[in-house]
């Protein structure tokens, strides 16, 4: 107990835990009880195996009986777990049980309080790091003193912060909880005003904000927490992506849609001349016959637009997908996924972008042994990269399902595009199921906004460019 008493600045009554503190758990002298709770759920029946539930005065519960839990719990105001608003309780409470307790779920809450890498260490996937397998007991000591981080880092965040992620969250089960139990205030009827009065040099002024609040809360919540962050390859876990989908969408609108007035954000962070100039150090892009191909290929991803872009040989288009990759990395913390037929030419890449000084580009290919394999997806999955190569064959591969899965994927760029026709049904049929699996993806998702790809050659045939309904970027001959 004696975490809890440095945080809450418990008093002992009887055995009892008073929780008040600075700003209140609960309101000033005010008892508080609470408890947390967890289960094993058998794999095939789902039925409770064993619970574990560990209660603010101290006693511990360990047996698989709910009826008996319940008799533990009359007390309690607060049930605490992770992820015991869509697991544990619909197992072992009935839907007018839970209307007594306010649910605390610390599963929700860190990738909102600890966006940025280094990440909790007690945050993976949707799971807690634990010493005793298979021990609730266990589980639940370990939610406890991940609550208590949360609710440190939630004291120590500016108060500006808690008035937004309260005015966003109060009413959403998996939070309100938690917001409750240190005393937030309700929900404020200016939070765009919060927003943009203390977000406005990280966002689009110009965004759909009031809308965004009304339909995507939650969503918008997860993606100010990671904007705040400071670290670009910090990226927002998969099975937030998975739960809330339209968190990349929000994004999208936020960070990554340049606005036709040219807010301060989008002239600053959006301009391709500025970030050619950041990332790669040239002052102008390359021409071609006077035309600015580069540029209108780099703009027109920059917008989210499907392209197919044909340039003659030498013409500079790796920059092209490159530098769009490299700025919805930084923008969106997203992954642009390059589909090239030859090891060699990911080599290259790659090699000669870690020349210049810029790691965010990894291959994943054959050539690699287990170790460089294992690290290359490593990278990916924990945000390192924003620019994935890899050859069609490996979207076969359920090791990237999962990787790809787990990232914001803001962009497919096909290179070599003439593959498509030219080998994909006699040589490289692999190519034919590109599409399928662009499509799969977005299923995963649950995401109506289509995954933008790009199409780069130097050669097309005619059927080539008349089946691809998309922007084209192609020098007038």
């Amino acid at each position: 107990m004696a975490i809890w008493n440095r945080l809450w600045g418990t008093k002992h009554n009887n055995n009892k835990a008073n929780i008040v503190g600075n700003e209140g758990v609960g309101t000033s002298n005010t008892s508080l009880r609470y408890a947390f709770v967890d289960t094993e759920i058998g794999g095939k029946n789902h039925q409770v195996r064993d619970i574990g539930a560990l209660r603010s005065d101290g006693a511990i519960f360990h047996q698989a009986s709910k009826a008996e839990l319940l008799n533990f719990l009359r007390d309690v105001d607060f049930i605490c777990g992770h992820n015991i608003v869509h697991h544990d309780a619909k197992y072992l409470f009935t839907h007018d049980e839970q209307q007594q307790w306010h649910l605390v779920d610390t599963l929700y809450l860190s990738p909102l309080l600890f966006p940025e890498r280094p990440y909790h260490k007690l945050v993976k996937d949707d799971k807690l790091i634990v010493e005793e397998l298979n021990n609730p007991v266990n589980d639940c000591e370990k939610t406890k003193d991940l609550l208590h981080d949360e609710i440190a880092h939630w004291k120590a965040l500016p108060s500006h912060k808690r008035l937004v992620f309260a005015s966003l969250l109060w009413g959403q089960r998996e939070f309100e909880g938690f917001l409750r139990m240190v005393n937030a205030e309700p929900k404020q009827a200016h939070v765009s005003q919060l927003i943009v009065e203390h977000y406005g040099e990280k966002i689009c002024s110009n965004a759909p904000l009031a809308d965004i609040i009304a339909q995507y809360p939650c969503e918008l919540a997860y993606a100010l927490a990671l904007i705040d962050t400071t670290d670009h390859r910090s990226v927002t876990p998969g099975w937030v992506l998975c739960t809330y989908p339209k968190v990349e969408y929000v994004m999208k609108l936020l960070r990554n849609t340049p606005c036709k007035q040219g807010c301060r954000y989008c002239k600053a962070q959006l301009d391709a001349i500025k970030g050619l100039e950041t990332h790669f150090g040239f002052s102008a892009f390359r021409t071609y016959e006077g035309e600015p191909l580069q540029q209108q290929a780099v703009e027109a991803a920059m917008k989210g637009q499907s392209l197919l872009a044909i340039f003659p040989t030498g013409g500079g288009k790796s920059l092209t997908f490159q530098l769009p990759a490299l700025m919805a990395g930084a923008a969106v913390h997203g992954l642009t996924v390059v589909i090239s037929p030859l090891q060699s030419l990911m080599k290259d890449q790659v090699d000669n972008l870690a020349e210049r000084g810029i790691t965010d580009a990894v291959s994943i290919n054959g050539l690699l042994d287990p170790i460089e394999r294992s690290v290359a997806i490593e990278r990916v999955q924990n945000g390192d990269a924003s620019l994935l190569y890899i050859s069609p064959e490996m979207l076969r591969s359920k090791t990237i399902e999962r990787v790809l899965c787990m990232r914001h994927v803001v962009r497919f760029v096909i290179d070599e595009a003439h593959c498509l026709s030219s080998w994909g049904q006699e040589f490289r049929v692999d190519y034919l199921y590109i599409g399928k699996f662009v499509n799969w993806l977005q299923k995963q998702r649950l995401n109506q906004q289509p995954i933008a790809i790009s199409c780069f050659t130097a050669t097309a045939k005619q059927k080539v460019c008349k089946t691809s309904a998309i922007t084209f970027v192609t020098p007038s001959i």
